[in-house]
């Protein structure tokens, strides 16, 4: 997926380049002084669901493995012009609203449609080539068999390999994930950009302040009520399907994703006038009931058969989801909606959220940092309210991961969302479960 879904997206941005650019170069060059780009055509494919078109470079054949025929493709490359291609790319980037990791996946898709019959090599090499030329401290390696890419990101990435190199993680991508090697034990750098070499930056799997503005496939509308708080809202299929494999972070990370802005406005906008005559503890039990009740429970195990956390987005275009979800979806809505701070408690096989009251009494399970008392809420505890534990975990030690509070102006997306951007994480905090 994370090779094959991104075939839709690049092709409307270069095509305007394309019909727009030479003729501004021909009123201002005469036609003998142009530099004739090495172009066979334009290419059409498909990202997301999106059609895409792309200047459509000559590929350089890559003739082995060997560090010397690497650096040759490399240096056929330099004689190609290929600044169009990264211009378009970049253009297409800033307009689909592209985070660092669908950058990846969008230079990946264009090298195979443009590759699609080649060797493997080919395209491992184009698509090194690329990225360093985006400015991305991407390095190539190849093991006895394959050539395969060597990426930095800055969030710890789970369920995937990685190597070290001058002290900074990289993460292994190969040409098909399909036929990745694992425990591998020759790793040797193949790597033709050597004057490059860490000037690139790292790869974020953040979404910063630009959403997402794919749009493809049908809308899906949703409709949740749990009697007392009602819910109403739609979600675009396509940019869906580009969340579907995206890769496992740390949880905290869900918490503060801002995916598609207008959406999260629209749901907080919607439940804010449903709580806002109720004090704190009264709303935190309205929000945590409304969640434990309108979505179906399914483990990750059964849905995709591996560990896939939510962006707030999805749960509501599958209306099910597990414990993690749940903790990350109530601790976005407290923070937002009642501006407290929200922890997630992490037991071995289970998640929850932990929240510190200021304008109520608050009595159940729950226990101290820093002097605060913090509240267990439990959004797949059916039908406990908040200070309630799931009696199993009353004995048990858990790991809480705190969200800082910032100071300063609010997340310009929605003056109802507080700004969370610092994490702290506290190892197995002691703590005493009872009444308080």
């Amino acid at each position: 997926m994370a090779r094959y879904g991104l075939y839709r997206f690049l092709s409307l941005c270069c095509l305007v380049w394309l019909l727009v650019v030479p003729v501004l170069a021909s009123e201002l060059v005469s036609p003998l002084a142009v530099d004739v780009p090495d172009l066979d055509s334009e290419l059409v494919f498909s990202f997301y669901g999106k059609t895409l078109q792309v200047a459509k470079i000559k590929p350089v054949k890559v003739q082995s493995m060997g560090e010397s025929d690497v650096a040759d493709a490399w240096n056929g490359y330099k004689t190609v012009d290929v600044d169009n291609v990264l211009a378009s790319l970049r253009s297409l980037s800033d307009e689909l609203g592209l985070n660092d990791w669908f950058v990846f996946e969008l230079v990946r898709n264009y090298v195979d449609a443009l590759l699609k019959g080649n060797d493997s090599l080919d395209r491992m090499v184009l698509d090194h080539y690329l990225l360093v030329g985006l400015g991305y401290d991407v390095r190539l390696a190849r093991t006895q068999r394959q050539l395969l890419l060597l990426v930095p990101i800055k969030q710890e990435v789970y369920e995937h390999e990685f190597v070290r190199v001058d002290g900074k993680e990289y993460y292994l991508f190969f040409d098909d994930m399909e036929s990745a090697e694992k425990n591998l034990s020759v790793l040797v750098a193949c790597d033709p950009s050597k004057n490059d070499v860490g000037k690139g930056h790292s790869f974020s799997l953040l979404f910063e302040d630009t959403p997402l503005k794919v749009r493809s496939g049908e809308d899906r509308f949703c409709e949740l009520d749990d009697g007392n708080i009602h819910l109403a809202c739609s979600v675009n299929e396509g940019v869906m399907e580009m969340l579907r494999n995206y890769p496992l972070k740390d949880t905290h990370h869900y918490v503060t994703s801002v995916v598609l802005p207008q959406f999260q406005d629209t749901i907080l906008s919607q439940l804010k006038p449903q709580i806002e005559d109720l004090n704190q503890c009264e709303a935190a039990n309205a929000l945590l009931h409304f969640v434990q009740y309108v979505f179906g429970y399914e483990e990750d195990t059964e849905s995709y058969g591996h560990e896939k956390a939510y962006f707030i987005e999805e749960n509501f275009y599958y209306n099910k989801n597990d414990c993690e979800d749940r903790s990350i979806l109530y601790a976005f809505l407290v923070r937002s909606l009642l501006g407290l701070d929200v922890q997630i408690v992490e037991y071995p096989d289970h998640k929850c959220t932990a929240v510190h009251f200021t304008d109520c009494l608050t009595y159940g399970n729950g226990y101290y940092i820093g002097g605060d008392f913090y509240l267990i809420c439990d959004p797949s505890f059916v039908g406990a309210s908040i200070g309630k534990c799931m009696p199993e975990y009353r004995s048990v030690e858990p790991r809480v991961l705190v969200v800082e509070q910032l100071t300063g102006k609010d997340n310009d997306h929605s003056p109802l969302r507080p700004r969370l951007d610092k994490l702290v994480r506290v190892p197995y905090i002691s703590h005493n479960f009872g009444s308080f």
